[in-house]
């Protein structure tokens, strides 16, 4: 959980971290039920990329030399990758890199949300 709060406090609007504070301290279910709308409620920290998402996260990757990150998605919560593989990753789903301080948010349209401190 402490992966996952380090997301919301960081990445999340303040008008909307204790919402999504509360979804994430209870069920799992709950939570991800709700994810598909967590790209209206990121912050400036965050950018939306719509095109190359492949070339675009592998660089950002390779850039920040991210080796691993914890993942959550309808069937994962709080699993670690590594190595990182794009291909182990679906739609609606949340990477977070807590070492270097950045988080991906991988939307259900095929964009990718950047978020970095």
């Amino acid at each position: 959980m402490e992966v996952l709060i380090f997301f919301i406090e960081s990445f999340i609007a303040q008008n909307r971290r204790e919402h999504w504070m509360s979804l994430a301290s209870g069920k799992w279910v709950k939570f991800y039920s709700k994810i598909d709308k967590i790209d209206n409620h990121l912050n400036e920290r965050c950018d939306c990329i719509k095109k190359n998402i492949v070339e675009n996260f592998e660089r950002i990757v390779e850039t920040k030399n991210i080796k691993s990150g914890f993942y959550f998605d309808r069937f994962s919560y709080n699993e670690l990758l590594s190595p990182i593989a794009f291909d182990k990753i679906h739609e609606d789903s949340i990477l977070v890199c807590p070492k270097e301080k950045v988080a991906f948010y991988f939307h259900h349209d095929g964009w990718m949300w950047y978020c970095s401190l």
